[in-house]
């Protein structure tokens, strides 16, 4: 039962982030990394970004339990470790809630704002297309910072042409 609650979060999860977000179909890539990964499930990568490739990391939780009664939060929950795991990648990573029953999912950073265990998540963030776009563009700026091009490897092939 566990795996099969698992296994349909992350498809829930796909078919959220692959909606189509315009006539020109999704702004996301979604990849599972398969299940030997100890902190992340998916890497996501933006599409339409340009040159490069702007990705960011997820880890799922799926519940049948529904939500908090005074804060209407979803009952998941992400142990410590795992919560310092995720945001010990030095990317964006976030983690996401699906509530299985209503095939909805939400979705918070995890980039150190909190370190400790998480026993809910926020409803604030549902997986919509507003918040699509808003986490399009919050990977794409901080990504956007960087030159990936720039690094000075001792392992250049100097006859590569």
């Amino acid at each position: 039962m566990r795996d099969a609650l698992g296994q349909r979060g992350e498809a829930i999860f796909i078919v959220l982030t692959t909606a189509f977000h315009s006539n020109s179909g999704p702004i996301f890539k979604p990849q599972f990394l398969g299940d030997k990964w100890q902190y992340v499930d998916f890497i996501v990568e933006l599409v339409g970004a340009g040159a490069a490739v702007p990705y960011f990391f997820v880890q799922v939780k799926t519940t049948r339990e529904g939500y908090t009664k005074k804060l209407n939060r979803l009952k998941v929950k992400v142990p410590q470790e795992g919560v310092r795991g995720l945001a010990s990648y030095p990317a964006p990573t976030y983690i996401v809630g699906i509530d299985e029953i209503k095939e909805t999912g939400y979705i918070v950073s995890a980039n150190g704002e909190s370190l400790s265990s998480m026993s809910s998540l926020s409803t604030m963030f549902p997986i919509n297309k507003q918040n699509r776009e808003l986490l399009w563009n919050e990977v794409n700026d901080f990504w956007r910072r960087y030159h990936t091009n720039s690094l000075g490897s001792q392992f250049s092939d100097s006859n590569w042409r």
